[in-house]
């Protein structure tokens, strides 16, 4: 009964040093893992023209990383990688000087490795709310010129969206990611 529980022992031990070992190369993947932070800067160029007299809800938009993104000097995102856009909403351009806005919902792109990474844009509450210059202009008009001013503001009419293939936009990483990356 002795020689048996010395077996015993030793299949104990050796498959204790098995998963030990089959642990380690894990520890050591996860070691490699770099986080990348929500809101990095992340540069697209767009592969579609773009209009807001021609876009409508639900038009897909593409582009691409003009440049790679890299944490701790280790690239996690190359240059070139594909993301796509859906247009969720398009104001037109109005009177009074209002701007055409189209909102954009970005699919998040994938790492070197291939993992999804959320991507958002940067938002300046005071660029978003704020009205054209000319809108501006005609509300100067309408407390200078009563009623006439307030008419000839009407025919100010704002700007389009227009961007063509090639022009470049900032977004961000909208969420904390652990990615693995290439040298």
């Amino acid at each position: 009964m002795v020689k048996r529980t010395a077996n015993l022992n030793y299949t104990v031990i050796a498959t204790a040093l098995i998963c030990g070992l089959a642990a380690a190369p894990s520890a050591q993947a996860d070691s490699d893992l770099l986080k990348l932070k929500n809101h990095t800067e992340v540069k697209l160029a767009l592969d579609d023209a773009l209009s807001s007299k021609t876009a409508k809800a639900g038009d897909m938009v593409h582009f691409h990383l003009s440049e790679p993104v890299t944490v701790s000097g280790k690239t996690v995102i190359a240059s070139g990688a594909p993301v796509v856009g859906r247009v969720t909403k398009v104001n037109r351009r109005g009177h009074f000087g209002t701007n055409a806005k189209i909102q954009l919902e970005l699919s998040p792109v994938k790492t070197v490795a291939g993992t999804e990474v959320p991507l958002g844009f940067k938002t300046k509450t005071n660029d978003m709310a704020r009205p054209g210059a000319a809108a501006g202009t005609s509300v100067g008009a309408a407390v200078l010129l009563g009623p006439v001013g307030l008419a000839g503001g009407y025919f100010v009419v704002g700007k389009e969206v227009k961007m063509k293939p090639g022009d470049k936009l900032s977004v961000e990483v909208s969420k904390d990611t652990l990615v693995k990356a290439v040298l």
